[in-house]
């Protein structure tokens, strides 16, 4: 949601809308205010699911020169995972949030269309998109080709949840999976309750060494790693486990985030 323009504020009306479940799909993530045109106070990353309550009048932004349509809404953010920007206090969630609904599309949109570009691929054929999860679907470009590639969160015929990650290439695709007996970290169940695209050249590192906990200031540089592609990011919800994923020499690579 880079380099756009609000070509005209308008307050909010008071209609009630219907409380859908949407889906954020700005490659970025969905930017939150406390008012309409108000302040930023965090985002809700691609993928993850948010309802709408109260619907303002239409209007327009211009993101990288092309016109975006939508309308400020007031959200419902308790089944969504909106990541608050530094020094917001958790207590701005008490308060009305609001977004424009330009990167907003209906759930089962969301579903179909992920849906209908998997079942171009002949491989998935006895796997089923892990709906019940708050994020099942992202992209990004995880391979440093400059393509968009899909990652998938899928159940496979032995019940397991795995990641299988689609490289589109300027000519066909390769799958790669991750979970199940094979996994390369040995981890069977990829059901960790937050899945994010990392964007590329943000510092990955492990915060955890030798039993004691570390911020980015106390890893050395060459335990830094900076990609100019994007990577992978899994967290078990109210748990010490999770990490970063990348792809880099031919092999996926991991980095604990405790």
């Amino acid at each position: 949601m880079k380099k756009m323009f609000f070509g005209f504020i308008l307050m909010m009306s008071s209609v009630v809308f219907s409380q859908e479940v949407y889906q954020v799909i700005a490659p970025e993530g969905l930017t939150v205010r406390t008012s309409p045109n108000g302040k930023r106070i965090g985002k809700i990353p691609y993928g993850y699911p948010v309802k709408i309550t109260e619907k303002g009048e239409a209007f327009s932004i211009l993101d990288n020169g092309k016109a975006k349509n939508g309308n400020w809404v007031k959200l419902d953010v308790n089944s969504s995972k909106l990541i608050l920007d530094e020094g917001i206090n958790d207590s701005v969630l008490q308060n009305d949030l609001y977004s424009f609904s330009g990167y907003l599309i209906t759930q089962q949109n969301f579903i179909n269309q992920f849906e209908k570009e998997i079942s171009t691929h002949p491989a998935f054929n006895e796997f089923y998109l892990a709906t019940a999860y708050k994020c099942f679907a992202i992209k990004g470009d995880f391979f440093g080709d400059g393509v968009i590639d899909y990652l998938y969160r899928m159940i496979d015929t032995k019940g397991n949840v795995r990641l299988f990650i689609v490289n589109n290439q300027k000519k066909g695709s390769q799958i790669y999976g991750l979970g199940g007996a094979k996994d390369p970290f040995k981890i069977t169940n990829y059901d960790f309750g937050t899945l994010m695209m990392i964007p590329k050249g943000t510092p990955l590192y492990s915060n955890y060494k030798d039993g004691v906990k570390r911020n980015l200031n106390g890893v050395s540089k060459n335990e830094i790693v900076t990609l100019d592609y994007d990577a992978i990011y899994v967290h078990q919800d109210n748990a010490k486990e999770g990490g970063f994923i990348y792809r880099k020499d031919g092999k996926w690579n991991w980095l604990n985030q405790k």
